[in-house]
């Protein structure tokens, strides 16, 4: 699939990268329908050093839920939704107490681990607890 992916200041390239797929009993796959450009995309346009590879860029999108891993209860194939920059299980004290950033199971979307939610599959790690998406008013059930 392609993404975009930063490697230094102004460097940005479409790139072909391997298409995103359930790892986890608990992730979701995701088809992006938009994405959101924020200051943690423009900071890196104006003062990315360049490193040994790029980074992947991209959160906080809108997409159709294409599958789901087996343990996760709270979504379904079809369902629209919006999702956050960050992704946590709710499972922690931080989850617990609203703190979801901070969560000690979770991360940030544009990273080489996770990767961006700028190609068109993007995969949404643990789900299985806490519903980090927006159910739009327009999801069926």
């Amino acid at each position: 699939m392609r993404a975009t992916i930063m490697y230094r200041a102004g460097d940005v390239r479409i790139e072909t990268v391997p298409d995103a797929r359930i790892v986890e009993p608990t992730d979701a796959l995701l088809t992006i329908s938009s994405a959101c450009i924020c200051g943690s995309d423009l900071w890196p346009y104006n003062l990315m050093e360049p490193g040994e590879g790029g980074k992947p860029m991209g959160h906080e999108a809108i997409g159709i839920v294409q599958a789901v891993g087996a343990d996760v209860r709270k979504l379904k194939k079809g369902d629209l939704v919006v999702m956050p920059f960050a992704y946590s299980d709710g499972t922690c004290v931080f989850c617990h107490e609203g703190l979801n950033t901070s969560c000690l199971h979770g991360g940030f979307f544009g990273t080489p681990e996770v990767g961006g939610a700028r190609p068109k599959r993007c995969g949404f790690p643990r789900q299985t607890e806490r519903l980090s998406f927006c159910r739009s008013p327009r999801t069926t059930r």
